[in-house]
């Protein structure tokens, strides 16, 4: 479907709005492919995505009528077998059906058209893959079943306008990602700034977000008491503030 109608582009700025604004990623992905029913028909959809520091490897899957346990096959099994392979290693953002890249005669007899098309009773397909900086981040993939009409440009046009978005988002997950990792365990700041145990322990009631007047009755301390472990806990973190410890240190760790 060609963007032309008022309503078109209403639909088409909530999808745009929700995938930088929905914040936990598997909901945003799945989020996308429903509303994309509103706009372009198909029969089956999965978002492939890993994470900046294993891409191109593919590592999660989130499903829209297509089986979870297909997806999961691909992603542990044959992707390594998949053409678009070569594409996400290119690191170039593109939008392309597989019939642009083969003839039907070539499509139909590759491994993975017989096992993730062919035998869930799909045969149309259609993809996006979202890039930034050289890196393909993600493989986004529509499909409609034999004896349904290919999908046609105003499609491609249409998947065209989400690329962009989608690479923003997706780059903003993974560098979220990248630095919780870069964020130290309770343990380790244990080790690191060589807190006391009664200083460990308040550290992790402060990390699950526990409120001063429950850890003082935990506890059995003061107010005055909690205040100056964390004082000390700052002090010895080079921080001044929850704000900034919520930052340096992973949430509920142990």
């Amino acid at each position: 479907m060609h963007i032309q109608e008022a309503n078109d582009w209403v639909i088409f700025n909530n999808i745009t709005y929700q995938i930088h604004q929905i914040s936990d990623f598997a909901e945003m992905c799945r989020n996308f492919l429903e509303q994309m029913r509103l706009l372009m028909d198909f029969d089956g959809a999965v978002f492939y995505y890993s994470s900046e520091t294993e891409l191109p490897q593919l590592r999660h899957a989130v499903c829209y009528e297509y089986p979870e346990a297909v997806a999961k096959d691909y992603l542990e099994h044959y992707q390594t077998l998949d053409f678009s392979r070569g594409l996400l290693m290119g690191g170039k953002s593109m939008v392309y059906r597989e019939n642009d890249v083969f003839s039907e005669e070539e499509r139909v007899e590759t491994e993975c058209y017989k096992r993730f098309s062919q035998a869930e009773g799909f045969h149309h397909s259609v993809h996006i893959l979202p890039a930034l900086d050289g890196k393909v981040l993600a493989k986004i993939s529509f499909y409609r079943r034999k004896g349904q009409p290919d999908f046609v440009y105003d499609d491609i046009f249409l998947l065209d306008m989400f690329k962009e978005h989608l690479a923003l988002r997706i780059s903003r997950y993974y560098e979220d990602r990248v630095r919780q990792h870069e964020k130290l365990s309770i343990h380790e700041c244990e080790e690191r700034f060589r807190l006391t145990a009664r200083e460990t322990t308040i550290l992790g009631m402060l990390m699950q977000g526990l409120p001063n007047e429950t850890i003082c009755s935990q506890l059995t301390i003061t107010n005055n008491t909690l205040k100056k472990h964390i004082l000390n806990i700052y002090k010895k973190l080079s921080i001044r503030n929850r704000t900034q410890l919520f930052k340096m240190v992973r949430e509920y760790s142990d």
